[in-house]
């Protein structure tokens, strides 16, 4: 059922839409067609490559991220919780079969283009029809799965119907994702870059449109597939610009060859996709559609903040890679006691203003629950943060064979507490299970980061961080219940804890300082 606290239904509104869904579609295939000149011209050399390269990808994931959340902000107010709920089951049930079908291929396409330029169009042929292969080889599975979902499930048609759509739309996405690997694999991730812009674009405007006119979760669906197959369009516009011929072919040969080589990195994709997401199934199976909207919307903001640990640690991987022994140590304690003092300030403030977030992202129909489990949700942020630099220096010291085991035990683990816990307490159970998850994780690769690195001062990295939290937390609980000064109260509280437990050095400041303006450009890797 739709909700009626929003409608779409002004003209103003409306032409407002078909405006942005003209300009993006001018911008889409424009660019498509012509490249993206200045940027072109701006990269004629190694190092503006690789700035291009990097700056262009992280520019688009941000404005993309905001152009996401506004349209969350206007659909789940459409939707309403159920109707969130609905639709989160479609999309976490897409990012599975997607995940699957892709089987790793990404990576490994790059890697080969960047090699042997020369073999573009025949990957990407042979890899579009491998991935077309595994979905069709998953079609049985998905059948089955919206049959026996309307019974042990509770899966609404409107959920089926998306789960349909979205499925449909792996087809033109897994020709563009093919194209975009090639273009990663000639140092041009530039372009796809632009291009997802414009596709996000279209997305959102003809998304909205559709909702305005009761269309609902299917409408969405339907966005999602017009807008992938616009940007498959528009990547092989762009492709034919690179005199690369596309051959079409998959001998049983080359494609037993493409699975053994490609089967690691979808076991490692997979991996982190159940790791994540197996709660969706359990939630909507247990506690049902409702339950699932509530705890989607409050995922949302958690959703976003892999965004900084993933681009500081690409920034400083290379730091780490030539360094062993005691100087690496101290680069991962000084980078991770970075991480996890933000880590920590972000649930400081969130804890305060949790209901706020999810009044703008979904308003009051969300209100108190989702707040309530964003609270909860939260506090894998530390963990989540240190477990995100800690998987690369136990890389960086040649020990990176014991990741794949702790991410399986961890997913073990993540499943059987979500059956266990779910069933018995309901959906919050989820969010105490995905904090308890990243625990797991960190003790598995403690152990590899102790037998790697030495002795890790733990009590800095974790006791000290945490007392200053808590200190600026109770200490802001005094303040009477006003928003706009308990937050900057409980940030000035932290800060003067931070150095008051020993938390931050006078050492570590001058150790950090230099590395802050190499951050501030270096953060714009992929």
């Amino acid at each position: 059922m739709l909700g009626t606290e929003w409608t779409l239904g002004s003209d103003s509104i409306q032409w407002l839409l078909i405006g942005t869904l003209g300009v993006s579609f001018v911008g889409l295939f424009g660019i498509a067609s012509i490249g993206s000149t200045t940027i072109d011209r701006l990269a004629d050399n190694q190092a503006r490559r690789i700035l291009a390269n990097s700056a262009t990808p992280l520019a688009a994931q941000l404005l993309n991220r905001f152009v996401d959340l506004v349209f969350a902000a206007i659909a789940l107010r459409i939707l309403g919780v159920e109707g969130n709920g609905q639709y989160a089951i479609a999309t976490v049930t897409w990012l599975y079969l997607k995940t699957i079908s892709d089987f790793g291929l990404s990576i490994l396409v790059a890697r080969e283009v960047a090699k042997n330029p020369e073999s573009a169009g025949r990957l990407i042929g042979s890899t579009t029809l491998f991935r077309l292969s595994m979905l069709a080889l998953l079609l049985p599975l998905l059948i089955s799965f919206l049959v026996l979902g309307g019974h042990w499930l509770d899966l609404s048609r409107a959920s089926a119907l998306a789960i349909l759509l979205l499925t449909i739309s792996i087809v033109p996405a897994s020709y563009g994702e093919a194209i975009n690997s090639v273009f990663t694999g000639v140092e041009r991730l530039h372009l796809p870059a632009v291009l997802t812009v414009f596709t996000n674009l279209i997305r959102f405007s003809v998304g909205l449109l559709l909702l305005g006119h009761g269309l609902g979760v299917p409408g969405i669906a339907s966005a999602a597939v017009f807008a992938a197959l616009c940007n498959a369009v528009a990547l092989h516009l762009a492709v034919q610009r690179q005199n690369v011929r596309i051959a079409w072919g998959l001998s049983a040969t080359e494609a037993k060859e493409l699975a053994q080589t490609a089967w690691p990195l979808l076991l490692n994709g997979l991996l982190i996709t159940v790791f994540f997401r197996i709660d969706t199934f359990v939630i909507q199976g247990f506690a049902g559609t409702r339950a699932l909207g509530i705890y989607d919307a409050a995922y949302k903001l958690p959703n976003l903040l892999p965004l900084l640990p993933s681009y500081f640690v690409l920034a400083i991987f290379p730091l780490l890679s030539r360094q062993s022994g005691s100087d690496l140590r101290r680069t991962f304690e000084l980078g991770a006691k970075f991480l996890v003092v933000i880590a920590w300030l972000i649930v400081l403030v969130t804890l305060f203003a949790a209901p706020l977030f999810i009044r703008i992202l979904g308003g009051k129909a969300f209100l108190p629950d989702a707040a309530d489990t964003l609270r909860i949700l939260i506090w894998f942020t530390p963990l989540h943060y240190l477990n995100g630099i800690a998987q690369y220096a136990v890389i960086a010291a040649n020990r990176q064979r014991e990741i794949a085991p702790a991410y399986a035990v961890a997913t073990a683990f993540n499943v059987a507490a979500n059956l266990i816990g779910v069933p018995l307490f309901g959906y919050r159970a989820a969010a105490v299970v995905t904090v308890l998850t990243e625990l797991v994780l960190f003790l598995f690769l403690r152990g590899s980061l102790e037998r790697g690195l030495g002795a890790i001062d733990w009590k800095s990295l974790l006791l000290r961080p945490f007392l200053a939290f808590t200190v600026a937390y109770l200490g802001s609980l005094v303040v009477p219940h006003l928003l706009w000064l308990s937050i900057p109260c409980a940030i000035v509280l932290y800060t003067i804890a931070l150095r008051l437990t020993g938390t931050i050095r006078s050492e570590e400041l001058a150790l950090l300082r230099p590395l802050l303006p190499r951050f501030s450009s270096s953060r714009l890797q992929p």
